[in-house]
This record gives structure tokens, C-alpha cells and sequence, in this order.
């Protein structure tokens, strides 16, 4: 009998990764309202497939790549009924299609019915394993991940989409290889940079993008080690957003300025970003830092209110300067304004030498203007590091920018800065990737 469930329970493309893992053997019968297809498989890999459509007839595919004609069509087709042979064979001994016309046709066949299936949202699906399967592959396994690819990217219906990648909603893609043999029009960077539930928010190319080179085994669906914390935060970011300005540090409406100072101090303490960064969690961080920008953005806002005029760097303490302050470099940084980061994370630094975030992200900062304008040289920011790394040892994220560093002078030392992040903190993704990039070049 086999197993037998529906497509809204399993979609078509995750039934397409489980077939390609578990490497199957056997017929997968779909049937999708007047439609039924058998898809013969051998080790994953496509020998044949049944359709009762009538467009997917061979005839009808030749008579699309203008070989024959419909009245041709008709004629073979009712002769091969006759004679009880192929129509291929009947087209090839009328002498109005070559063997070369077939073989070409059978591929766009194969290809037409497979594709087919992946426009289908509903219908029942029996899976049927088999001990042997007597015909040989005709398409070889890459050329399968590659319509599989182009099943996701063209044909399934967005829903789809939505359907097979919601159940991976908490987790975080994490690509498996280096050279991704798909042009997916792309940038394959931005899928590591967000969470799946954020990726489901950037429109269709990137979450198509995301579950084809997850069905052809080239991404990874991997869930946060700390998604207690995450929700926490979540949970935390929502609660202040939902909050009154001067509930956001628990204070009255008839609070004083200096009220609004010391309840800012505590607040940022207690919900400072680099109290997450041993986590290594890109989606903590991110949380951390959305909090940390609400808070920042409160206490500017009511500090002008209270004033009636912006805050001058006189009025308020040091400390209070650098948090705002490093609130701007981080604004820079996105903007990819790095020469301004690097002005106000140096006063940072200055202000509060003490506050390990700021010299990371200073460290951070003058990297990113190195790598992307190849001005200066890296003497500079190899100073900083060696200071940051003698002031803040435990650091893996300064451990992880000198690897940066060395990597892009092509030093073989890079290697040994990445893994001295690990050691520090076992989960710094920066240095695993890197690690894995370091591993797969080596081999």
C-alpha cells in the first residue's frame, strides 16, 4: 500500500527532499483533481513518468517543437492503438521524426510532467518503495536538483512556498557549500542574515531562493540553541513598543530630568546588546539591538521634550554621550558609512573604555571601510586589535575580525584566529562559517 497523505500535509517540494535524502527507490503515485502522475525512481533519480494529461502525450510535445503536425499526431496515435506499439516507434516508420526527435522529445517530456507537479497545492499522494526498479535512470542527479530547483523558482505557486517553509519558522538557513551551482538572481549572503520568519517578509525571490537549495540539500534549516531567549526578547521588544514613552523606563509623566537620566543608566544596563554577544546568535543580537535602539530613541525624545532643544553633549554625563553616540555609529555602520562609525566609536571608546562593545565594533568598523574601499592598510586595525585583545581577552568577536583580517591579506593564519573565537565561544557563527570555508578549500 505505501504511504499515503495529501499535499497540504506534505507539499510537493518537501516530499522532493525526503525523496532526495533517504536516496528512494520505488513509484510516487499524485493525483491532483482529474490529473494522475506515477513518478518511477531509482536511487533518487528519475527513470520515467506516467501522466493521463494529454499536452504531456509525446505526440503533443513533438507537435510543439514543430516536427509533426496535428493531423500526423492523430494518425499515429490511432495507428499505435491499432498496432499496439509506441507512438515514438509508429512516428519514427511513418518517416516524420527521427530517433534524434524522440530522444529530444522524451526529455522535454520527463521534464514537462515533473515540472507539472509542482504548480499542484492539493491532492493525495501514495509512496510506494521498492526492492528493485528494472529501468535505468534517464537524467543524472544534478540534472535533477536543477528542475527541482526550477520547479521551486518558477512554477509553485507562492503558497506553496509558504506552506513548506513555515514549519521551519523559528530556524535560521545556514548555507552547506560554497559554490552554489544555481544562478538564483539572488545575493545568497542576505538568507544567512535572517531568521525564516523574517525571510517569509522580503518578498518571493528570497524564499524561493531559500527552500529550492533547501530541497537539493545545499542549505540547512538550523534551529537557535536559544529560542527561550529569543522569545523572551521578542516578547520584551513588543511589551516596551506597546509601552507609554516614560513607562519604557518606569517613570511618571511628571519625572525630572535627572530621574530621566538615572532610570536611562539602569534601563540600558540591564538591556545592553553585548550582554547577548557570547551567544553568538544573529537573531538574538538582532533582538537585543531593536530593544537597545527603542530604549536610546525614548531617552532622546523625552530628554527634547523636556528641554524643548536638542541634547548638547555638555548636558548630559559621559557615559550617557557614548551610548547615544554608539547609537549613531550603529545607524553609520548600516548605512555603510564607515568613516563617520569610526569618528563616533572612537569617542565611544574614549568616553567608556571600559564598555567592551565599543571597541569590537570600532574593530568592526574600520575592517569594513579596509575591505570595501582597500584605502590604508591594516596596521592600524591590527593596533586596535592587539589593544582590544590585551583589554578584553575572553572577546571571540575581536579574535573573529583579526581572522577577517588576516584572511584578506591571504595570511595562512587566519585559521588559527578563528578557531581561538571558537575556543572563546563555541557558538560564534562568523567563526564557524569561516572554519567550514577554511575546511572545504582545504580538501
Amino acid at each position: 500500500m505505501g504511504d499515503v497523505f495529501s499535499l497540504k500535509e506534505n507539499p510537493f517540494p518537501l516530499l522532493v527532499k525526503e525523496v532526495n535524502e533517504s536516496r528512494f527507490t520505488g513509484i510516487i503515485f499524485v493525483n491532483s483533481n482529474k490529473w494522475k502522475k506515477g513518478i518511477i525512481l531509482k536511487d533518487a533519480r528519475l527513470c520515467s513518468i506516467q501522466s493521463n494529461r494529454p499536452d504531456e502525450l509525446l505526440g503533443s510535445i513533438l507537435k510543439d517543437m514543430g516536427i509533426i503536425t496535428e493531423g500526423q499526431n492523430s494518425t499515429s496515435l490511432s495507428r499505435a492503438r491499432i498496432e499496439g506499439k509506441k507512438q515514438g516507434e509508429v512516428l519514427v516508420g511513418m518517416g516524420t521524426a527521427k530517433d534524434s526527435d524522440l530522444e529530444a522529445a522524451l526529455k522535454i517530456q520527463l521534464e514537462t510532467r515533473f515540472l507539472d507537479i509542482f504548480t499542484w497545492s492539493t491532492g493525495i499522494v501514495q509512496k510506494v518503495a521498492k526492492g528493485k526498479i528494472e529501468k535505468d535512470p534517464v537524467i543524472t542527479r544534478d540534472e535533477f536538483n536543477a528542475l527541482v530547483m526550477k520547479g521551486i523558482m518558477e512554477k509553485a505557486p507562492f503558497s506553496v512556498i509558504i506552506d513548506s517553509l513555515s514549519r521551519y519558522v523559528d530556524s535560521r538557513p545556514r548555507i552547506l557549500g560554497e559554490n552554489i551551482p544555481y544562478d538564483t538572481g539572488i545575493d545568497l549572503e542576505e538568507l544567512e542574515r535572517h531568521s525564516v520568519s523574517e525571510i517569509l517578509l522580503l518578498g518571493q525571490d528570497l524564499p524561493r531562493a531559500l527552500l529550492g537549495l533547501f530541497c537539493t540539500g545545499l542549505v540547512s534549516m538550523e534551529e537557535s540553541k536559544h529560542k527561550k531567549l529569543i522569545e523572551k526578547l521578542r516578547f520584551r521588544l513588543r511589551k516596551l513598543r506597546d509601552m507609554e514613552p516614560y513607562e519604557r523606563f518606569g517613570l511618571d509623566p511628571d519625572a525630572t530630568e535627572k530621574d530621566l537620566d538615572k532610570a536611562y543608566i539602569r534601563v540600558v544596563k540591564a538591556n545592553h546588546p553585548d550582554i547577548y554577544s557570547s551567544t553568538g546568535d544573529p537573531e538574538v543580537m538582532h533582538l537585543a539591538n531593536e530593544i537597545f535602539t527603542t530604549i536610546q530613541s525614548t531617552y532622546s525624545s523625552l530628554k527634547k521634550s523636556m528641554q524643548g532643544k536638542p541634547v548638547g553633549p555638555k548636558e548630559i554625563n559621559p557615559e550617557l554621550r557614548a551610548e547615544l553616540l554608539f547609537s549613531d555609529a550603529t545607524e553609520a555602520i548600516k548605512a555603510k558609512d564607515y568613516e563617520k562609525a569610526i569618528d563616533l566609536l572612537r569617542v565611544c571608546v574614549k568616553l567608556n573604555p571600559d564598555e567592551r562593545v565599543f571597541m569590537e565594533s570600532l574593530a568592526k568598523a574600520m575592517f569594513l571601510k579596509w575591505q570595501s574601499t582597500g584605502r590604508d592598510n591594516s596596521l592600524e586595525i591590527k593596533r586596535l586589535i592587539r589593544d582590544g585583545i590585551k583589554k578584553f581577552p575572553k572577546s571571540d568577536t575581536i579574535y573573529v575580525i583579526l581572522g577577517w583580517v588576516l584572511k584578506n591579506e591571504k595570511s595562512p593564519r587566519a585559521a588559527d584566529a578563528f578557531r581561538r573565537a571558537l575556543k572563546i565561544n563555541p557558538d560564534n557563527l562568523d567563526a564557524q562559517r569561516e572554519m567550514r570555508l577554511y575546511y572545504m578549500r582545504s580538501k
